[in-house]
């Protein structure tokens, strides 16, 4: 009798074993499809996660009938306070997008990003939170999907950079210079980056600003959000929950991730060459970094 209770058990952390093996995960949620009216749908959308527990930080309407709405909650907060460059998972980003006569909403999969983004903390909570406050029709933006060990160390392809990979900005005599001067930048009129959000961690000296990225003439085209999403969000469901960029203060450094990571973990099945391939985008990397590089130099 103890031998087969023995062999059971063996058995079925075997089978738990192959199941998280093959666990595959994909980059955004949609959570409903549906005629209904835009601007209603971004306030009811709101309200539901706000019923649901979560707290709104920033929302923007990067382009056309397209809203990003982000929220973090105390679940999210802590797990991001126990990882080492956690803010990057602080904020769980929500898209509201208009095709035709129907409204999408999906989010950004927490599960996903708490791999590739190496988060101390089980995220799936929060996505079931989500989940349960929006609603769940389909997982997608990746056809077979990604195992969590693979988004650990996730990179494009060879070359490439890491998630440990940022762009580094620039650093300062105090996390609280770096945060100070970084925010009143960012509030300069007119200007192609400017702030959706903020999130300061508990507990850390670490800050996470969601930025906007908009073109304000034709020599910054590279690093607009519009024209790099008119390359890579080509087919429904929507993928505007990619946005916004984060610039994340940690301690009194200055950082933001790589393009060549970031996007590419959101979009892992893009091509490299084509008409929706990453070479179209090729000197967005390097504008990107240009630009917040300035945001930080140049700082009062």
């Amino acid at each position: 009798m103890k031998k087969t209770l023995v062999l059971l058990c063996v058995m079925l952390l075997a089978t738990l074993a192959t199941a998280q093996a093959e666990q595959r995960l994909k980059p955004f949620v949609l959570a409903s499809v549906e005629k209904a009216d835009y601007a209603q749908t971004v306030a009811d959308t709101k309200q539901k996660l706000m019923d649901a527990g979560f707290t709104v930080v920033g929302e923007y309407q990067p382009f056309g009938d397209n809203t990003v709405i982000v929220v973090t909650s105390p679940e999210t907060l802590q797990i991001a306070a126990a990882s080492k460059r956690g803010g990057y998972g602080a904020g769980q980003r929500i898209g509201v997008a208009k095709h035709g006569e129907e409204v999408e909403v999906s989010f950004a999969n927490p599960e996903y990003f708490q791999y590739a983004y190496r988060l101390n903390g089980d995220m799936k909570p929060v996505a079931e939170k989500l989940k349960g406050a929006l609603g769940h029709v389909r997982d997608f933006g990746a056809k077979e999907g990604m195992r969590p060990k693979k988004l650990k160390k996730y990179h494009y392809m060879f070359s490439m950079p890491y998630f440990d990979d940022p762009y580094e900005l620039g650093e300062f005599d105090s996390h609280e210079a770096a945060v100070t001067a970084l925010e009143k930048r960012l509030a300069t009129p007119n200007d192609a980056i400017s702030t959706v959000y903020r999130i300061d961690i508990p507990g850390e000296q670490q800050t996470v600003f969601g930025v906007q990225l908009k073109a304000t003439n034709e020599d910054e085209k590279d690093l607009d959000e519009q024209f790099q999403l008119s390359v890579v969000d080509f087919e429904s469901p929507s993928k505007i929950a990619y946005l916004p960029y984060e610039v994340m203060v940690n301690g009194n450094e200055v950082e933001a991730l790589h393009m060549k990571f970031r996007m590419a973990v959101h979009f892992p099945d893009l091509p490299m060459m084509g008409k929706h391939g990453f070479t179209k985008l090729i000197s967005a990397p390097g504008a990107i970094e240009d630009a917040l590089e300035e945001l930080v130099e140049n700082h009062p």
